[in-house]
């Protein structure tokens, strides 16, 4: 598995200011978690993902957060894998970290750098005292992307938070959330929808086998998209991912443990390709859940 780090104290770059945030003003809507944030102890998430398109292996995903006392941080690294690894390699790795409210996380700040084929981009921003956001972005953000409306960031959190929202949150109702994400450039809304209750079957190495609610999530962007993405999205709508959800109790159903709902299955289809994520690899506080059976 790839060395991810936990973010500790993160370099400034240059900045630019966008639009005000109201801070604490979480309008997601979530259950409350389960118990007052700052009381609970902090509980450490290690994941890996293994991503499949067109049945071959095309990226992996390693995940570290540290939950608990009012906070969060977590980081992830994407590698391109295989096929793509040879023809358009790449990696990406995020960090970010914030306080937990009864509400939901709030973001306080949030870096991804990508650095492949395509070329360097990567994003630095960090929530301000006057509850602004202060953003750094290479490349520069387009002139033609239309301004971001204030309203639309109203308890927004970054891609990187959005990713492990149910287990930040601790709410019963999984597949009842609309996330609101701004990612430094853009603001949209990951909707969730329940659809159905499952039992998975691996499928490959060390997956994920059990009960897992399957929820649909919609693509809604809200502001800083151009009038061409629009336009080819009208052409070409996105269609909604599906994802699964599943609860573990402190390991190996314990319960004085922790209890977190986690992404254990994630697909995606489009007009030119699919891909589904599968969960290869849990622990919580050191004890493992699912064990790849490459290690």
């Amino acid at each position: 598995m790839a060395n991810v780090s936990l973010p500790s104290r993160l370099p400034k770059g240059r900045t630019r200011r966008v639009a005000p945030l109201l801070v604490g003003a979480l309008l997601i809507a979530a259950a409350p978690a389960a118990a007052t944030p700052a009381a609970a102890p902090a509980t450490a998430v290690d994941l890996t993902y293994k991503v499949y398109g067109g049945g071959l292996l095309i990226l992996s995903l390693d995940t570290k957060a540290e939950l608990g006392g009012g906070r969060y941080e977590i980081a992830s690294n994407v590698v391109t894998e295989g096929l793509v690894e040879r023809l358009f390699p790449g990696r990406l790795t995020s960090q970010a970290h914030g306080t937990l409210t009864g509400a939901g996380p709030q973001m306080q700040r949030y870096m991804q750098a990508y650095k492949g084929r395509f070329g360097d981009r990567s994003i630095d921003m960090t929530l301000a005292a006057d509850g602004t956001y202060d953003v750094a972005a290479e490349p520069e953000m387009l002139p033609e992307q239309s301004p971001i409306d204030p309203k639309a960031m109203a308890g927004a959190v970054d891609p990187l938070t959005a990713s492990i929202y149910a287990a930040l949150t601790g709410t019963k109702a999984p597949c009842a959330s609309r996330v609101p994400v701004f990612d430094g450039r853009r603001v949209y809304e990951l909707d969730f929808s329940m659809r159905a209750t499952d039992r998975l079957e691996p499928r490959a190495a060390g997956e994920f086998a059990g009960e897992a609610w399957r929820c649909e999530v919609a693509y809604k962007p809200k502001s800083g998209f151009t009038r061409e993405w629009h336009i080819r999205r009208a052409k070409d709508p996105l269609r909604p991912a599906t994802v699964w959800l599943a609860r573990f109790d402190g390991g190996n159903g314990a319960d004085d443990g922790p209890s977190l709902l986690l992404p254990v299955r994630v697909q995606v289809e489009s007009a030119y390709f699919n891909a589904v994520a599968h969960l290869t690899r849990a622990s919580i506080d050191g004890r493992e859940l699912i064990v790849s059976r490459e290690e």
